[in-house]
């Protein structure tokens, strides 16, 4: 079996549909892990939404979907006026407008997400989050962490279980080992051996004019693929 991990989306839904159609995971044989951030910034966040739960319905009990910065936004039952400010200045509207087309409004997701958003996903040699980690087990970071924290993953002072995230866009993915120092950018099309430790980010910054990136994770080895923003 594949484990399929893409990053975030952020309302590119034609991005989504041409990386699936390289990447090609298929029922009953792959798990797909969506990593979080499916809304905001883009224009095509209803279609995205579609999309995503065409795959649930789908891949059932293979489908994953990590709580983002954006969903966390949306599923909260009440923000502060900081937290409206930001989510306004990432994109809010942008969701907003997609819905409205079509008649119907954004806050109709909340109860799909509330079923399927997760914090974490492990397996045997790897595990997922949106944001960040600062140490083992998963379990005792706060949501903070998670789902909101964009300086942990740079300090690159976690040297624990290989861990795949999103949430900082990037040009390139990269591997950060956990020594303080060393990081790697790892490329399209490389079939490597998976790291047995640190962070690697596949935020390649779809929604800022980046691409989206997914991680094909198979027999302890991985490649990356990705597609243009729009």
């Amino acid at each position: 079996m594949r484990t399929v991990i893409i990053g975030d989306i952020h309302g590119y839904n034609g991005s989504l549909c041409s990386l699936l159609n390289k990447v090609k995971p298929e029922v009953g044989q792959d798990k797909l892990v969506f990593l979080g951030d499916l809304f905001d910034r883009g224009p095509e966040s209803r279609e995205v939404y579609q999309t995503v739960k065409r795959l649930s319905e789908d891949f059932g009990n293979e489908f994953i979907l990590l709580r983002g910065n954006h969903e966390d936004y949306l599923l909260q039952p009440r923000l502060t006026r900081r937290q409206h400010m930001i989510w306004d200045h990432v994109g809010r509207q942008a969701t907003v407008n997609s819905f409205r087309k079509v008649g119907e409004a954004m806050e109709d997701t909340i109860p799909w997400l509330q079923e399927h958003v997760q914090l974490f996903w492990r397996a045997e040699t790897i595990q997922c989050v949106h944001a960040g980690i600062k140490v083992d087990p998963l379990e005792v970071n706060d949501i903070q962490t998670l789902v909101h924290n964009h300086d942990i993953v740079p300090e690159n002072h976690y040297a624990g279980k290989l861990t795949v995230t999103g949430h900082i866009a990037l040009e390139e993915a990269i591997w950060f080992t956990g020594d303080g120092e060393t990081t790697e950018v790892i490329r399209d099309g490389e079939l490597r051996n998976l790291p047995e430790k640190g962070v690697l980010c596949i935020d390649t910054g779809c929604g800022k004019g980046g691409r989206l990136t997914a991680m094909i994770v198979q027999d302890e080895k991985f490649m990356l693929l990705s597609e243009a923003e729009g």
